[in-house]
């Protein structure tokens, strides 16, 4: 049985990194995908100007989902120029003997927006 909360890491295309963490929320098990990009990425703009910023890393975006909400369709995030496309995340409970976990296919560019790379993946599983 797994122990709340669960983290697990798991590195997809293109130095992105999905970090899903689930919790057992008003009786269920709810997950929280992260998607960050390495170091080095770019804001979208900065406070200051219009050129973008320098950060040391960046959260691309994040992911929801529940027994409610089990699956996710056609989500784009952007920072810098680096680009990621979820065409699918899903999610399944733990029950009884079997595992719960998050699946998750899409592709993702490099932190230059180029070299368009395919995923498609287990990032998460627990029992």
């Amino acid at each position: 049985m797994a122990i709340y909360p669960y983290s697990q890491d798991a590195i997809l295309v293109n130095s992105i990194i999905a970090t899903t963490i689930v919790s057992y929320v008003e009786g269920m098990e709810v997950s929280v995908t992260t998607f960050t990009s390495a170091l080095g990425a770019q804001a979208s703009t900065s406070p200051s100007s219009s050129k973008p910023a320098n950060v040391s890393g960046g959260t691309l975006g994040s992911v929801t989902l529940s027994p409610v909400q089990s699956k996710a369709v056609d989500i784009k995030f952007i920072v810098g120029s680096q680009k990621i496309q979820i065409d699918l995340i899903s999610f399944r409970a733990q029950f009884g003997l079997d595992t719960g976990q998050v699946i998750c296919r899409g592709k993702a560019t490099d932190l230059n927006g180029e070299n368009e790379a395919i995923f498609a993946k287990q990032i998460a599983a627990w029992s």
